[in-house]
């Protein structure tokens, strides 16, 4: 009798042996990247309904000469009482903090109008609105400044917001200025400047620390804000314009190197069927840089490889905006951008952050600047990425919605520039894509032109 419970229990260790043994290799196994055939994003996860109080303005707002200033949270709306009216409209709880005391009579439009054919808003959804845009209005109400930023934090400030980035000029008291405009007349940051000319007049961007932290990259981020390829750049009274800086950027490309911002960037500004010569008269196109670009590792390279993946990531999206086909080394790209993407999914942690390992594996570590780099990279390149559908489904819903209560409960904490510019980048992203078709249409300044402000 002992001896059979002997064996029973036996049996039952060995038994309990081979499960941990499984449950302990299959991470291990997605951690070396060697399942590739996920389930599809449509099969991903529950919503998680965003808990906030809505606020009473769009975050356009913020871009108009006068910006509404948010003081308190929106309590209930109350009717106005000196004037009666046909129609009972709401008052607005917050008013221009500039307004003169006969304004506040006329409460601003809060309502957007929607265009035919849009569904309208979920409870849920218009609360995330209300949580991002609360987000992005603190956080570009609090820009950075020339007297304590440098050049690199001062370019990632510049993503941010794109061509609506400011920088106090001086010092936190200084006057707001365009950050476009401050890198691209070369005016000193922490008092070092990004741009210079050499032995032949020609112009050139520094890289080091605190500096361009990789070749191309400038080029990358004005393309990613949105800067025209006209716009000025002015280094010791000598004039030139972006497209100075793409001849340049095209001058050195090379084999077996990182090529990934100056991807980002030629693919921006050139067309898709263009064809040129580095400074060692070797031919070079866009087919050629996205093979370099594949063979180069994910794992490893910039911010765990997020932005390798944005650089293939727009170099297809570009053809598709373009009505442009989607094959050979495009299709190569789109294919391998999708591993990738499911990838990222599977990684997600229950409250919505995308892995603080990156690609290596799942990960949830408790460092706040650990955890807003991973999950405002990853969310960042995701949104480059996502079809119609993977823009709405719940698992990058989870993401904005956990990326927006991090900077907000945090705001006060003195984060790296680099991780709350690409963080901030993605709330911007998500607000546009998601919510921008619902507000109503608003003229802007593009780097002090004027212009409609991007959908």
């Amino acid at each position: 009798m002992r001896s059979k419970l002997l064996t029973g229990k036996v049996r039952s260790l060995a038994g309990l042996f081979v499960v941990l043994t499984v449950c302990l290799a299959v991470p291990g196994e997605y951690a070396r990247g060697r399942y590739h055939d996920f389930e599809p994003v449509s099969t991903l996860g529950p919503v998680i309904e965003p808990q906030d109080l809505a606020f009473e303005s769009t975050f356009a707002d913020l871009r108009s000469d006068n910006p509404l200033r948010f003081t308190k949270r929106l309590e209930q709306p109350s009717i106005e009482k000196k004037k009666p009216r046909e129609k009972k409209e709401p008052r607005v709880a917050m008013l221009r903090a500039d307004s003169p005391p006969a304004a506040s009579k006329t409460p601003v439009e809060s309502k957007p109008s929607i265009r035919p054919g849009l569904p309208s808003l979920s409870m849920r959804q218009k609360q995330l609105r209300a949580k991002i845009r609360r987000v992005l209005t603190y956080y570009y109400q609090h820009p950075m400044n020339t007297r304590e930023h440098g050049p690199w934090e001062i370019m990632h400030g510049m993503l941010a917001f794109e061509v609506h980035s400011q920088v106090l000029r001086g010092g936190p008291a200084g006057k707001p200025i365009t950050s476009v405009g401050w890198l691209c007349f070369n005016q000193p940051c922490r008092r070092r400047t990004m741009l210079y000319r050499n032995e032949t007049g020609q112009l050139q961007v520094k890289v080091g620390p605190a500096l361009q932290g990789h070749h191309g990259q400038l080029l990358a981020i004005l393309a990613q804000s949105s800067v025209k390829k006209e716009y000025p750049i002015r280094i010791d009274g000598e004039s030139y314009t972006i497209a100075d800086l793409i001849e340049m950027e095209k001058q050195t490309c090379y084999p077996r190197t990182e090529l990934t911002f100056q991807l980002i960037g030629l693919m921006h500004y050139l067309d898709s069927d263009a064809r040129w010569r580095n400074d060692q008269g070797l031919e070079w196109d866009f087919p050629r840089m996205i093979r370099e670009e594949l063979k180069q590792p994910v794992r490893g390279a910039a911010c765990g490889g997020t932005h390798r993946l944005a650089g293939l990531t727009l170099a297809y999206k570009t053809r598709i905006k373009r009505g442009e086909p989607v094959d050979g080394e495009y299709l190569r790209a789109k294919r391998f951008v999708q591993k990738y993407q499911r990838y990222a999914y599977r990684l997600q942690n229950p409250d919505g952050s995308l892995s603080t390992e990156w690609f290596r594996g799942q990960g949830d570590e408790e460092d706040l600047d650990r955890r807003l780099k991973t999950t405002g990279h990853t969310l960042e390149w995701l949104l480059y990425a996502a079809t119609e559908k993977e823009l709405h489904h719940s698992r990058t819903t989870r993401a904005a919605n956990y990326l927006a209560n991090l900077l907000y409960s945090n705001r006060t904490r003195d984060w790296d520039a680099g991780l709350e510019g690409h963080a901030i980048h993605a709330l911007l992203l998500y607000d546009r894509k998601v919510f921008g078709r619902y507000d109503r249409e608003k003229n802007g300044r593009v780097a002090g032109r004027p212009s409609r402000l991007p959908k």
